[in-house]
């Protein structure tokens, strides 16, 4: 049991990290919190056993660097935006298509 809690716990943080210095950053948040339950698990069951915490030092280490990373991208990173005239542009040109397209479409009425 211990050894399953360990190794998910380890592969939970690891995608954390991961996912965290990556464009996917917002999907962190899951693996962080599977790591983390994972980790306090491993800390009741180590407090039982009385055996050593370095592999729970190791987890909550690796949760807390990419919980870290993850709210640095979220603050620091800012969206840009494209030229706002060539999207409008290609708003009125997809509107008038499909006008056309609405135009010359046939609606028999049959009732």
């Amino acid at each position: 049991m211990k050894k399953t809690v360990i190794i998910l716990g380890f592969i939970s943080a690891i995608i954390a990290l991961i996912l965290s210095v990556t464009p996917l950053y917002n999907l962190t948040i899951l693996p962080l919190v599977i790591a983390f339950i994972l980790g306090l698990v491993l800390f009741f069951i180590s407090k039982k056993d009385l055996s050593k915490p370095k592999a729970i030092q190791y987890i909550f280490l690796l949760v807390i660097i990419s919980l870290s990373l993850t709210i640095y991208k979220n603050v620091f990173n800012t969206p840009e935006v494209g030229n706002v005239e060539q999207l409008e542009q290609r708003d009125e040109e997809n509107l008038e298509d499909s006008k056309e397209i609405l135009e010359d479409i046939e609606i028999d009425e049959e009732f």
